[in-house]
């Protein structure tokens, strides 16, 4: 029987162990030497991500994708940058051509996730990206269907035709679940979003009393991770 670690090992960092989101790669994707023209955001809901991007290259074109009904994507306010709708899984937009994907927690919400892992395959240029996040033990949230184990997403990934770069953990799976039991007001749950949950704060405490190494500190830390953010590419030379 294979373990996690045997089957995620090559993916997982070790640079260090902190817990993040979607917003790590997209900050690393923009800072890089070679950060891309435009990007599409793929469940792009009310379009936050736009600023983001911004940030980094105010030049930059972003395109929103989502499907027309979704509750996020009609609260947008009117007049602002292009958002494509679509049936879910066939991407109306040119094959070899998306520098970068980026997705923050929409694959859990996706009805038909490797058809659209394909389209995402599909869509990006040799050496593009897709960056984003997604859940492995999140209790139901609007409209969701799935969690991803780390390795279940990897074999996802494969079976479209892209690689599993990177993946790291996000807050715990037991702040997350504990957040919705409670709900929102019974505690601060949105403090944990900015710094490390207490599971993976627990973690931390292990790792340093028995000097594990931040690759190990991840592995824990995914083996029961609410969220994790990933790094995906399309194998060939970057254009």
């Amino acid at each position: 029987m294979s373990t996690l670690w045997e089957l995620m090992h090559d993916c997982i960092p070790d640079d260090h162990a902190r817990q993040v989101t979607s917003r790590y790669y997209l900050d690393e994707a923009m800072s890089s030497s070679r950060a891309p023209d435009r990007v599409v955001d793929l469940g792009c809901g009310r379009g936050t991500s736009a600023g983001l991007f911004r940030r980094h290259d105010p030049e930059v074109r972003w395109v929103g994708l989502d499907i027309r009904d979704s509750r996020e994507a009609a609260q947008r306010p009117a007049g602002g940058d292009p958002v494509v709708y679509f049936d879910g899984v066939n991407m109306p937009l040119r094959s070899n051509a998306v520098p970068l994907i980026y997705s923050h927690q929409v694959f859990e919400h996706v009805a038909r996730p490797r058809e659209l892992l394909a389209e995402v395959g599909r869509v990006l240029r040799p050496g593009g990206l897709f960056i984003g996040s997604t859940s492995q033990f999140e209790p139901y949230h609007s409209f969701s269907l799935w969690n991803y184990t780390p390795y279940g997403f990897r074999v996802l990934v494969e079976e479209a035709g892209l690689v599993l770069e990177e993946i790291r953990p996000s807050l715990d799976g037991v702040t997350l679940i504990m957040r919705t039991y409670h709900g929102t007001r019974k505690q601060d749950y949105g403090l944990f979003w900015r710094k490390e949950s207490p599971l993976n704060t627990e973690i931390d405490t292990w790792a340093r009393e028995s000097r594990r190494n931040m690759a190990l500190v991840n592995l824990r830390k995914l083996t029961f991770c609410g969220q994790f953010a990933f790094r995906v590419s399309k194998p060939g030379p970057s254009a």
